[in-house]
């Protein structure tokens, strides 16, 4: 039997409100419209990989309270289940203001899902999995530490890594011993400049390959995806899109990656391949596909 991927993160409802811009401090102003939905970058990756039908666990804690309820439910009608059950407290939230241009920013409250426990993951048998993904969001929170104390129990598991736009609050000890677990390192262009100060996307993902040892991708908006792979770099383009918002673009980006490597393709395939899923998330509402939106996109 074929190990699995393991998607440790975030399950929280997402406030999605479409505004023509972001307003001044002090301003009044209507929203367009608004939607609920479940969403968190663990949810919106795992749900790709469901897409491929790809062998994974979705290690997101679902707590008690009314965010949680509606996600509990949320994620039986999607076809998700998550091993993690917590009675401390409410799942989180974020507010998604999404302009015109769809360009969204995020406002979180955080929630049970940045308090991962060790009794957690003692249910787990590390030895089941392949591969790991973890976002910056959780390696910052109160339970970072318990997520790597995991993933360093288990030296032969693939991590990737998609530090996100915390990756310059992550305290130095836990970004270290992330970087020494050897991950796949998922970030856009403003995120790797700013985590290494170079003056280029290319030259960051030099830096931070050499910090890791490892594959290096770096997400440049329309311009496509950088690859830095044994040393050498190339630039995948970007899949042609009609922009409704850019919620969960990276996140289905690197689920497609993990997925794509699990079916045994090469980094460049599964570069490509997540082009084209991140183009149909962007041309979408909200951070998620359909069955139909996904096989018809592929």
């Amino acid at each position: 039997m074929s190990k699995k991927s393991l998607i440790i993160g975030a399950a929280m409802l997402d406030i999605i409100m479409e505004i023509d811009r972001l307003p001044r401090s002090g301003e009044d102003m209507y929203a367009k419209d608004q939607k609920m939905t479940v969403g968190g970058c663990a949810y919106n990756a795992a749900d790709i990989l469901k897409h491929f039908q790809v062998d994974h666990t979705f290690f997101a804690p679902v707590g008690t309270g009314m965010y949680a309820g509606f996600i509990e439910e949320e994620l039986k009608r999607s076809g998700h289940e998550s091993a993690v059950k917590s009675n401390q407290m409410d799942n989180g939230y974020c507010l998604c203001m999404v302009e015109a241009d769809g360009e969204r920013t995020f406002v979180t409250m955080p929630g049970i899902e940045c308090r991962f426990e060790k009794e957690w993951f003692d249910a787990l048998d590390g030895d089941d999995f392949e591969s790991a993904y973890v976002s910056g969001y959780e390696i910052e929170g109160e339970g970072g530490d318990v997520i790597l104390d995991f993933l360093e129990s288990v030296p032969d598991i693939l991590v990737y890594y998609a530090p996100g736009p915390r990756i310059t609050y992550i305290p130095d000890e836990k970004r270290d011993r992330l970087y020494g677990l050897h991950p796949v390192l998922h970030l856009n262009e403003s995120e790797s400049i700013s985590a290494t100060g170079a003056d280029t996307a290319e030259g960051a993902a030099h830096r931070l390959a050499e910090k890791t040892g490892n594959v290096v991708i770096i997400t440049l908006g329309d311009r496509g995806v950088l690859l830095c792979e044994d040393g050498k770099t190339s630039v995948i383009p970007a899949e042609r899109a009609e922009v409704v918002d850019t919620i969960g673009a990276g996140d289905s980006h690197i689920g497609a990656v993990m997925a794509m490597r699990a079916l045994g393709h090469s980094f460049e395939e599964a570069v490509r391949t997540a082009n084209k899923v991140s183009a149909m998330v962007v041309g979408v509402k909200g951070p998620t596909l359909t069955k139909e939106q996904f096989e018809k996109g592929l």
